[in-house]
């Protein structure tokens, strides 16, 4: 045998037969399955130094079992003196529990979705006859150059609403499309009609004051010519309207105009 082995194997195939067993993983492998496939590769080599015993075969078995099973196996604790075929028995039953509950669990997954399908025919079906139903009623036309020119270029519109000087655009806007039934073209004049009134503001502007004054003509020397102030002149009243931010309408109010002293205080010791 050994001269039959020599003469018809690879060399060093035994090592490399033995690599690929301690490298072998379950996977999504049945257990079972697995499992005598590693008893079948590591029975080739019976009789050579590099064959597995049944303790590293059990080990390697525990090693490089799914995760799935290593938790249900760890919870069934099973006996330490069980041999090599009797525990490859017991976890073969729990991994066809597992392999049962995983297979009820797709069948389940399945169902639902075969159920979602027909429930989203039904109401593509449904929307469809709606349609199909609706489509003598009247449908919003799209917007004209005019129209586009009115609302986008001179009176801050919005394309969905179609409404002049709204403050957001057609991607914010909850008013909605309006009525075809009632809808008109929009004109010049409607678009006039809904701009704000604007709010009337007092214009304030300079003001000038002129009092009476004490002037001699240069032309003239003589003291019949002097004019003489009034001792007292009288305050310089404005009335004006005022307007602000939180004013709803004009105030009215009377303004004093600052133009110094109503009196004339000189004593003529003083002056003298």
């Amino acid at each position: 045998m050994t001269a039959l082995r020599s003469a018809w194997l690879k060399s060093h195939w035994a090592t490399k037969l033995r690599k690929k067993v301690l490298g072998s993983q379950q996977g999504s492998r049945a257990f079972y399955e697995w499992a005598l496939d590693l008893q079948s590769l590591n029975a080739l080599l019976y009789g050579n130094p590099t064959h597995l015993s049944d303790i590293q075969l059990w080990s390697q078995l525990k090693a490089n079992i799914c995760d799935e099973l290593t938790i249900p196996m760890l919870r069934a604790k099973l006996a330490d003196d069980l041999t090599l075929k009797e525990w490859i028995k017991e976890v073969k039953h729990l991994d066809d529990e597992y392999l049962e509950d995983l297979a009820s669990q797709r069948q389940i997954a399945e169902e639902i979705h075969r159920s979602s399908k027909r429930n989203t025919t039904t109401t593509k079906t449904s929307s469809s006859s709606s349609k199909m139903y609706n489509t003598s009623s009247p449908r919003l036309g799209s917007l004209t150059e005019t129209e586009c020119a009115l609302l986008m270029m001179k009176h801050k519109g919005c394309f969905k609403c179609r409404k002049f000087y709204v403050s957001h655009q057609s991607k914010d806007c909850t008013d909605g499309a309006p009525d075809a039934t009632s809808y008109k073209t929009l004109t010049e004049d409607d678009a006039n009609a809904a701009k704000p009134k604007a709010k009337p503001v007092a214009a304030v502007g300079p003001v000038g004051a002129v009092m009476p004054s004490s002037i001699l003509d240069d032309r003239s020397s003589d003291e019949d010519d002097m004019c003489i102030a009034p001792f007292e002149t009288a305050h310089l009243m404005w009335p004006c309207l005022l307007m602000g931010p939180s004013c709803e309408s004009p105030e009215h109010f009377d303004a004093l105009i600052d133009h110094g002293s109503h009196l004339v205080l000189i004593d003529k010791d003083v002056v003298k």
